[in-house]
Parts: C-alpha cells; sequence; structure tokens
C-alpha cells in the first residue's frame, strides 16, 4: 500500500487520538491527508518522535495518543520500545511507516533493509501487541480493535518505497508556530494549561 493511503484510513479512524508524528514521509502525508493543526509534527528531532508521545500517553492516561513514526525515525531510537514495554501505557498505539528507505533524503536505502522486522523488534521489547499491515482494507478491517484494545499497541505498516515521489515538506508548521498551535489546540481539547500567563 501507499503511505498516503495508510493515512487515509488512519485519519478515518482517528477519533479523539493526540497524533505525534515523526519527521519525513509520516509527517508530510498525515499533514496531506488531514491537514491537521491539532498534531505534532517532530521536525528537527529525529527518532524521538515515539518518546515526545509515551511521555504525553502517561500525562494525559485518559486520551488516546498515537505515534505515526517510520522505520528510519525507530531505528535510531530503538530503546524507546523497551520504555514503552516498561511503562506499558493503556491510551499508546504505535504506527510505523516502514519504506525500508530513507524517503525523504535520496531514497537511501535503511540498514538490513530486507530483514528487519520491526513487529517482532517490539515483541521482543515486552510489547505483546505488534502486528504488521500491508494493505489499507486489512488496516481498516483492524482498526476499531486496534483502536478498542488496551495498549501499547505496534504497528508496522508496511508500504512501498516511492523513489519518483517527494512530497514537500509543509513549511507552514514549523519552528514556534507549530509548538503554539499544538498546545492552544491541547488546552482546548483537554482543558488544561500548557502555557503560562507569558505565553510560554
Amino acid at each position: 500500500m501507499k503511505t498516503n493511503e495508510a493515512m487515509k484510513v488512519l485519519a478515518a479512524h482517528r477519533g479523539e487520538a493526540v497524533v505525534v508524528c515523526a519527521l519525513g514521509t509520516a509527517a508530510n502525508e498525515w499533514w496531506a491527508v488531514t491537514r491537521s493543526e491539532d498534531s505534532f509534527y517532530m521536525h528537527g528531532a529525529m527518532g524521538f518522535a515515539a518518546s515526545f508521545a509515551l511521555g504525553l500517553a502517561v500525562t494525559i492516561p485518559d486520551t488516546p495518543v498515537w505515534v505515526l513514526n517510520s522505520d528510519g525515525s525507530l531505528s535510531m531510537n530503538l530503546g524507546c520500545l523497551l520504555t514503552e514495554a516498561g511503562q506499558q501505557p493503556n491510551n499508546l498505539k504505535h504506527f510505523v511507516v516502514d519504506n525500508q528507505c530513507y524517503q525523504t533524503v535520496s531514497n537511501m536505502p535503511m540498514v538490513n533493509q530486507d530483514g528487519a522486522d520491526y513487529a517482532a523488534i517490539a515483541r521482543g521489547a515486552g510489547i505483546n501487541r505488534a502486528i504488521t499491515i500491508d494493505n489499507p482494507l486489512e488496516l481498516d478491517r483492524r482498526m476499531p480493535e486496534i483502536n478498542a484494545a488496551p495498549g501499547p499497541y505496534f504497528i508496522r505498516l508496511r508500504v512501498d518505497a516511492e523513489p519518483e515521489y517527494q512530497r514537500p515538506p509543509p513549511f507552514n508548521y514549523e519552528g514556534p508556530e507549530m509548538k503554539y498551535r499544538f498546545g492552544r489546540a491541547m488546552e482546548r481539547k483537554l482543558g488544561v494549561k500548557v502555557f503560562g500567563p507569558t505565553g510560554f
């Protein structure tokens, strides 16, 4: 399946989930499908989307939290799976877009691109619910169960590499503006105070 197809299915099943996107393809395609200003886009911090999402999940345990990760970002921080397993956040769903390459940087191949099974790695780290899905129909069929099941839940989305397809990143949500958009959205959604009286 194409990454864009997978994101369309996820968007249809999002509900009230707070979404954190890894930089690159995952973020670009989520934005292309949703134009979601109440999602957090982890630009400039490759590998840390899962850790950020775990922090949110632990802090807001009654709110579903999704991380839309990528194979490259996950590989830079595989230790996040051990931490997720140790914390056992019931509200966390960890999706990984696995296209076997660094698509946004000249399609460089992933290390061990034909042999890595990230779902197996997640199970080995202690995440009992870890599956691979490779087509949009199955993803659509399984999403109600994924949403209903307690986390942590790891879902490897096996997607096609698209060497000729380079969607430009949505620069209109970069840096401080992106932080404030997300923070204000969380204040409205959760009724919490994110920023102090001076706006920081």
